[in-house]
């Protein structure tokens, strides 16, 4: 007879971590873009990095403020930024987005607005973001502008 307690010892044995990049359906190791959040709620930024996790994308930092991005340093890798720009701000995101997006030329934008205003969507692209997404989105769409911009 099988004693429980020898049963859950052995079906807790670690196991090893994956190496490298998860595999995509065909086998080939798929190369995912480090992420960083600005801006947005902590609630908001919470969200996002799950999000960006379940697709395999590590955050490297979480900035509810365009200052902190100075301690993100410059590499030759590209990485996705994602920017939640706010209701009811005073469009600051767009100038932060600007001068990140001049001064970062390893970070591709994807900006998330409150709404599906064209005016707010042609001023996030004027601002050098890659994608636009607008509240509310599916999950779906969040993907797939995260793969656009890899691609």
């Amino acid at each position: 007879m099988t004693k429980i307690p020898a049963l859950l010892a052995s079906s807790e044995k670690p196991t090893a971590a994956p190496a490298g990049p998860p595999a995509s359906p065909d086998g080939v190791p798929s190369k995912r873009f480090a992420a960083v959040l600005l801006g947005g709620s902590e609630d908001d930024r919470l969200l996002l990095r799950g999000l960006l996790r379940l697709q395999h994308h590590p955050v490297l930092l979480d900035a509810p403020v365009r200052e902190e991005l100075d301690r993100l340093p410059l590499t030759p890798e590209p990485k996705i930024l994602v920017v939640t720009a706010e209701a009811g701000k005073d469009g600051s995101w767009a100038a932060d987005l600007s001068s990140v997006v001049a001064s970062r030329s390893d970070l591709r934008a994807l900006v998330i607005l409150p709404s599906p205003d064209p005016a707010l969507v042609a001023r996030a692209r004027e601002a050098g973001a890659k994608g636009v997404l607008s509240r509310p989105f599916a999950i779906r769409d969040f993907v797939a502008a995260l793969d656009a911009l890899e691609g």
